[in-house]
C-alpha cells in the first residue's frame, strides 16, 4: 500500500484538564476538518466528553472506562480496524486520548497498523499548572512523558508577565526537544500567576531538579476514578463548595448535573480541573446526571465520594429520571 493511500492519525493528549476537548471543538468550528473520524477516550463508566465533541453523531466513537495506552491490544485496535473498513472511509483519524494517557503508546498503534500513518501528536499544556504537576510525585513522571511524546505542544492559561511566560517555555522546549512549541491565545491564567504555579521557577528555586527525559515506562497506580449517577437535583454552590474543598486530592470533575434554582431547575456540564471550576448551561444529556471524578487514591478521595453521595441523598426533590 502505498503512503498516500494510508489515513493519517492525530493524537491529541495532555493531562487531565489541560484543553484537550476545547482545541478539539475549535478546530471543528473552524471547518477544517471533515469527514474525519474521532475517537474519545475517557476515564470512567461514562464517556462525558463525547456528548461535548460538537460532531455528526456517527463519526464519533466512545472508548469509555479506561486508558487506551493500557490496552493497546484491545478496544483502540479494534476500532481503528473497522474504521478502515467503513463504506465512507475518513479522510483521517483524531483520537482524544485520556488525560492519563501516554500518548506515545497510542501513536505506536498508527506507525505499525496497516493502512495508517501517524501525523501528528499534538499535546495540549495548562501552564498555571505545569511545575506543579512536573513535581508531583505520583503523576510528574506521567506529566513529563505527555510532553516529551509531542510533536506539537500547545500551552495555554500561561502567565501573565513576558519574562515568566518566556522562561516557561524555554523549559517546556527542553522537556520536549524537537517539538514546536505553540501559544494558545485564547486561554491567559485569569489571574496574575505566582513563579511557584507557573513551571520553571518552581523547580528552579528550591533546587528539586526535573529531568528532561520520562522514564521508561510510566506509571500512574497513584490515581483513582469514580463515577456517581446522580439520583437529585442539586444545588450548583453546594456542589461546588464540596468539589472546591477536596482540590488536594481531586485533579479533575466532570459531568452533567441537574441544579436546583430558585424559580426551578436547569441542567449544567460541570468542568473541575487544577484552579478552575466552569459550568455551561446544557441540554438534557443521555447519559443523565453523572458526576466523573479522578483523583489521588486514598482515603480523602474516598472521604470526599461519600460526602458527594451523602448530598445526593440529602435533597427533598423526587429523583431525576434519564
Amino acid at each position: 500500500m502505498r503512503c498516500d493511500d494510508r489515513v493519517p492519525v492525530t493524537v491529541i493528549a495532555g493531562f487531565l484538564g489541560a484543553g484537550k476537548t476545547s482545541y478539539l471543538n475549535r478546530r471543528l468550528a473552524s471547518g477544517d476538518i471533515e469527514d474525519a473520524l474521532i475517537l474519545v477516550n475517557d476515564v470512567g463508566e461514562v464517556n462525558v466528553d463525547v456528548a461535548a465533541i460538537d460532531y455528526r453523531d456517527d463519526r464519533v466513537l466512545s472508548l469509555s472506562n479506561g486508558c487506551v495506552c493500557c490496552t493497546l491490544g484491545g478496544t483502540l485496535a479494534e476500532q481503528l480496524s473497522q474504521a478502515l473498513r467503513l463504506k465512507a472511509r475518513p479522510t483521517e483519524i483524531l483520537i482524544e486520548a485520556s488525560g492519563v494517557a501516554n500518548p506515545q503508546r497510542i501513536a505506536d498503534i498508527a506507525r505499525l497498523a496497516p493502512g495508517l500513518e501517524l501525523a501528528d501528536i499534538v499535546v495540549l499544556v495548562d501552564a498555571s499548572q505545569a511545575g506543579r504537576l512536573a513535581l508531583d510525585a505520583q503523576v510528574g513522571e506521567l506529566w513529563r512523558a505527555q510532553v516529551h511524546a509531542a510533536h506539537r505542544l500547545l500551552v495555554n492559561r500561561l502567565p501573565h508577565e513576558d519574562s515568566d511566560r518566556d522562561q516557561l517555555l524555554g523549559w517546556l522546549g527542553q522537556l520536549a526537544p524537537g517539538a514546536a512549541v505553540v501559544t494558545e491565545p485564547v486561554q491567559v491564567a485569569p489571574a496574575p500567576s505566582t513563579t511557584a504555579s507557573s513551571g520553571p521557577a518552581l523547580w528552579q528555586g528550591n533546587g528539586a531538579k526535573v529531568p528532561a527525559e520520562p522514564a521508561e515506562r510510566t506509571r500512574h497506580s497513584g490515581l483513582t476514578d469514580a463515577t456517581l449517577h446522580l439520583r437529585h437535583p442539586l444545588v450548583a454552590e453546594e456542589l461546588q463548595a464540596l468539589l472546591e474543598g477536596y482540590r488536594d486530592c481531586l485533579f479533575r470533575a466532570k459531568g452533567f448535573v441537574r441544579c436546583r434554582l430558585a424559580d426551578g431547575e436547569e441542567w449544567r456540564s460541570l468542568q473541575l480541573s487544577g484552579q478552575h471550576l466552569a459550568w455551561q448551561s446544557h441540554g438534557p444529556p443521555a447519559t443523565g446526571a453523572v458526576l466523573v471524578c479522578i483523583g489521588r487514591r486514598g482515603e480523602r478521595f474516598a472521604q470526599l465520594m461519600e460526602q458527594l453521595k451523602q448530598l445526593d441523598s440529602e435533597t427533598d426533590t423526587a429523583p431525576i429520571g434519564h
